[in-house]
């Protein structure tokens, strides 16, 4: 069985993962959730108002009373603003196994960043609670993603065809995974 701890505040070199707040919503608004370049790629439609986010951060404010609730802000140390998210999923707590998903505001593509927090968030499930394996996706539209899979140490396993659906429609995509064994050789 797994150990759940909640979503708890994880540090790396330059960032804080920590929960969301009520006064996170302008940030994830403008920062992310309303660029239709970072949502096409989602299952989730890019935000149309401020209101939308609130809704969505209210619900996580909510979910939080859970365990079993990983969703974490990735915010940059020197300003505690949230730039992007990342979740962890369980997808079957006997098999200890779980799933990963992240977004971040474009003007932090190509820095390392959600690098750093998908290995802290690895770290944290494999460590913490006990998980042993974590998988993973992205649309073959997006291989910025693949690469920061790559990274962080998960392995290509195979292709997916219409894997989910998005506002552009079905998305194929490339799956990853990584162990628990494999990740402590890193």
């Amino acid at each position: 069985m797994l150990n759940h701890k909640g979503t708890i505040e994880i540090k790396t070199q330059r960032l804080i993962l920590r929960r969301f707040t009520s006064d996170d919503s302008d940030s994830m608004f403008n920062n992310w959730a309303s660029d239709e370049d970072i949502s096409k790629y989602m299952r989730w439609q890019q935000h149309e108002n401020i209101e939308e986010t609130k809704m969505i951060i209210n619900q996580w404010l909510f979910d939080y009373n859970r365990s079993s609730f990983y969703i974490w802000a990735i915010a940059l140390k020197e300003s505690d603003e949230p730039i992007g998210s990342i979740g962890l999923f369980i997808i079957n707590e006997n098999d200890l196994c779980g799933d990963v998903g992240y977004s971040i505001g474009k003007k932090y593509w190509g820095q390392g960043i959600t690098t750093e927090a998908l290995k802290a968030v690895l770290s944290f499930a494999f460590e913490n609670i006990g998980f042993n394996r974590i998988e993973t996706y992205h649309s073959i539209n997006n291989p910025a993603s693949g690469r920061v899979m790559q990274k962080s140490g998960m392995t290509f396993e195979g292709f997916a065809k219409q894997k989910y659906k998005s506002i552009s429609g079905f998305e194929d995509c490339n799956m990853y995974s990584i162990l628990k064994e494999d990740f402590k050789i890193q």
